[in-house]
């Protein structure tokens, strides 16, 4: 029902008060046009406008935005961003108990406890790669004492 009174609304033509003129005026300066259109209403105007959403005036600068070649760059870059945030699905059984006290922690950081779980993991896989990055060099040098 709602949305027939809107079109109904946005459908027909508002009535034009008698003090205005039956066109938008031609303005001879910006002033004119202030003091214009702060006593008037551009409701009675709304189908007088020419639509310019796919042909604006040609000195109008397009935004970076609408430049073909950023849209293509923000693209590649989204493309890439979404790679990288790419998530697989993982179950992991864990006791009620953990579970609450997960999500106690996290409620305190003000945080979803997967979210909090998943930065717990992350920063434990970091800890454990930058140990495994030494530990060869650790462990070749203890199997020649071995062997020695």
């Amino acid at each position: 029902m709602r949305e027939f009174v809107e079109r109904e609304l946005i459908d027909s033509d508002p009535e034009m008060p008698a003090d205005y003129p039956p066109h938008v005026p031609t303005f001879a300066t910006e002033e004119e046009a202030r003091d214009f259109w702060d006593t008037h209403s551009s409701a009675p105007y709304f189908f007088e406008g020419e639509d310019v959403t796919n042909n604006p005036p040609p000195e109008l600068k397009r935004g970076p935005g609408r430049d073909p070649a950023h849209i293509q760059e923000l693209r590649e870059l989204t493309e890439g961003v979404r790679a990288r945030m790419r998530m697989g699905l993982v179950s992991l059984r864990m006791g009620d108990d953990m579970v609450a006290a997960l999500k106690e922690v996290a409620a305190r950081r003000h945080l979803p406890y997967q979210t909090l779980m998943r930065s717990w993991v992350a920063e434990r896989l970091e800890q454990e790669q930058r140990a495994l990055a030494v530990e060869p060099v650790e462990k070749d040098t203890e199997d020649a004492r071995r062997l020695g």
